[in-house]
């Protein structure tokens, strides 16, 4: 109750605002703040609405339940907005009445030309940084713009160049090796919210397909658990780095990392097994190099996304595809049937299934060459 009311406060406020404006209706400069308000707040909110829906992180719908909290604090800043403005109109009158009128105009030119330099600034920064997401800019543009933005600590900027492919690996190696905290932790800040995730600048370099593998030592000193899973997951980790991190932490986002890398080492596959995350169990599913013993037991897990990537996986054997075969879940069976791996004994039984996609998936693997 408490939270429903938190979040629905700034409407609260808001119709207060009305009913106070309301009574003041017959003022020129209250009508044009409520103007403002409320066209203000409405544009802040199906932006702020818009930037959500772009995200790729499956938390950021819950963004939605702040869109009050937009609205609301939009709608104030534009009223302000909008007196400020009411006082530039009637600039005249303002010089012949008096210093108090005087005053307040100079106040309302103050904070329009404040706000103002804060809106153009926050538009050149989106503006370059998405310029620099542009595989074509040219490798000098993105050195020298690494330049600058490290030297203004400007992580939506550095979060470009670390994810664009034409970004020389010297520079995304100097990146991996920078010691500032701000490189390796997730980024906020209303720029963020015009980039389609907030991962840490570190993680973007991970990520980019023109790191050097020598950066990777470097990653993996990181004390970030996220820049850690993702080291974990990069199937160019060396095995003693994997080891290693590992043994360093015991953290359920590292475990995600290593329970999906083809190259982590079996005893520690093994002991992940034991871990009861569904996630980790998952991932373990969908690794080719899961022991077929601990593949065969996730292959009966009563969570269907377990059984999805066991379903998938390129390294199940005949005992495995037959038992997933008569899977209760749809999505099962027709992943298997997608499955190269599956042998064509459980093709013919899959070519048979209830389901019309399992049928037509099955017909149209057993028509390809044997392997």
């Amino acid at each position: 109750m408490l939270v429903e009311l938190y979040l629905l406060l700034p409407l609260v406020l808001v119709v207060v605002g009305l009913v106070v404006a309301w009574r003041h209706r017959r003022s020129t400069a209250v009508r044009w703040m409520v103007t403002g308000a409320v066209v203000g707040g409405l544009a802040a909110s199906a932006l702020y609405v818009l930037l959500i829906l772009r995200q790729r992180s499956s938390t950021a719908a819950i963004g939605i339940i702040f869109v009050p909290w937009t609205f609301g604090i939009a709608a104030v800043i534009a009223a302000a907005w909008s007196l400020c403005l009411y006082q530039l109109a009637r600039t005249a009158a303002a010089w012949r009445q008096g210093p108090r009128a005087v005053a307040l105009w100079l106040i309302a030119v103050a904070f329009l030309a404040g706000s103002g330099y804060l809106v153009v600034s926050l538009g050149a920064n989106v503006a370059t940084f998405h310029r620099l997401q542009d595989p074509g800019v040219g490798a000098g543009v993105l050195a020298e713009r690494y330049r600058a933005a490290m030297a203004k600590k400007n992580y939506l900027q550095l979060s470009a160049i670390a994810a664009n492919r034409s970004t020389p690996p010297p520079i995304l190696l100097e990146m991996a090796r920078s010691d500032d905290p701000g490189m390796h932790a997730k980024r906020g800040g209303l720029a963020t919210m015009f980039d389609r995730d907030a991962l840490a600048v570190v993680r973007k370099v991970i990520r980019n397909p023109s790191m050097p593998p020598e950066a990777i030592p470097y990653l993996a000193a990181s004390t970030n658990e996220y820049v850690l899973s993702d080291v974990a997951f990069h199937r160019e980790t060396p095995e003693p780095i994997l080891r290693e991190i590992a043994a360093r932490n015991d953290g359920y986002l590292v475990h995600w990392g290593l329970a999906g890398n083809p190259n982590t080492p079996r005893e520690i596959l093994e002991r992940l097994a034991t871990d009861g995350d569904r996630v980790t169990a998952q991932n373990l599913a969908s690794n080719p190099s899961t022991p077929l013993p601990i593949l065969a037991r996730l292959a009966g897990s009563p969570e269907q996304f377990v059984r999805w990537g066991a379903a998938r996986n390129p390294s199940i054997d005949a005992a495995i595809a037959e038992r997933l075969r008569t899977d209760p879940d749809e999505t099962t069976r027709f992943y298997l049937a997608h499955n190269r791996a599956t042998p064509r004994e459980v093709l013919d039984k899959l070519a048979g299934d209830p389901s019309e996609r399992v049928r037509r998936y099955a017909g149209e693997a057993l028509k390809r060459p044997a392997r």
